[in-house]
């Protein structure tokens, strides 16, 4: 007989209700980064090291692998969250939040013709049922066509240049912790797993402080201690949704697709706190609608 936590972790909907809660919390993440308006490179830094001392005793809880690929993947995690919060957050304070998101969909389509290309169960899948495959395409494919006319004006070729790095980095760290943390091994190695995440993130950012964006700036100042331990929380929380529902979905790009949905919550909250906002609502159904598909289809 299964426990509580095992009885959930092999739910098949879990992944779903945890990706949807990372969609919300990754609208929060940006539009607070987006009103701290503090520099993304020393943000990153502060908030990883506050994860990392959150982790820190809690790992020390659990057995360690000796499983070096793990290791690897998460040391290269905590690198690219250097590189892709540190494009994002300046997006963010260049442009507004959506920008900062315009990685999403372009990752969710590396994923998928990444994860079917190495995957045999993938692969297998894709020619058992063609239809359910050619359903999920559809679906990203209304996604990212929705998602170019949800606001024209927060896509152009620079901003696109910009965040191809964000794509590359956090679509390979996407593959490699779907590779090192089989669904079985979740319980064991998750924790174990951010905490190496947010620490290798928090120790290669010192060791290339001396070349930081914009050295001028203090390490720290009250203002941005406040907004580090703000997007820690919020980012903790949504690492913990976003690698559970990773590791526990069909494919890591069902995840990616989910997260689609970050910049329609985005526009429900500036519609209701009265920001100013020209966001197309009816692209945003749409990427609702295609988002009610894919679950139909992969639950």
């Amino acid at each position: 007989m299964l426990d509580a936590p095992s009885y959930l972790l092999s739910s098949s909907w879990l992944w779903l209700v945890l990706a949807l809660a990372s969609s919300l919390l990754s609208a929060q993440n940006v539009e607070v980064n987006r009103r701290a308006k503090q520099e993304g490179f020393r943000l990153n830094f502060w908030r990883m090291a506050m994860a990392a001392a959150f982790w820190f005793p809690l790992s020390m809880l659990e057995v360690w692998p000796d499983d070096m690929m793990f290791y690897g993947a998460a040391m290269f995690g905590g690198v690219a969250m250097i590189i892709g919060f540190t494009i994002q957050n300046e997006l963010a304070n260049k442009h507004n939040g959506r920008v900062a998101i315009l990685h999403m969909p372009l990752k969710a389509v590396v994923v998928f013709a990444a994860w079917v290309a190495i995957d045999p169960v993938a692969r297998a899948h894709v020619f058992d049922k063609p239809l359910v495959t050619l359903g999920v395409v559809a679906c990203l494919a209304l996604m990212v066509g929705a998602l170019a006319e949800f606001r024209k004006n927060d896509v152009s070729w620079s901003s696109f240049r910009a965040v191809l790095p964000v794509v590359a980095v956090y679509a390979m760290g996407d593959i490699l912790a779907r590779l090192a943390i089989q669904p079985e091994m979740l319980q064991d190695r998750l924790v174990v797993f951010l905490f190496v995440v947010a620490t290798t993130s928090a120790v290669v950012s010192l060791l290339v402080w001396p070349w930081r964006p914009k050295p001028e700036l203090p390490l720290f100042n009250k203002k941005l201690l406040q907004a580090s331990f703000r997007a820690a929380m919020g980012g903790t929380a949504n690492q913990v949704c976003f690698f559970m529902a990773l590791v526990l979905g069909p494919s890591p790009a069902y995840v990616s697709m989910v997260l689609l949905l970050t910049p329609v919550w985005l526009l429900v909250y500036h519609r209701w706190a009265g920001i100013k906002d020209d966001a197309n609502p009816i692209a945003g159904t749409v990427v609702v609608l295609a988002a009610i598909g894919l679950m139909i289809l992969v639950a």
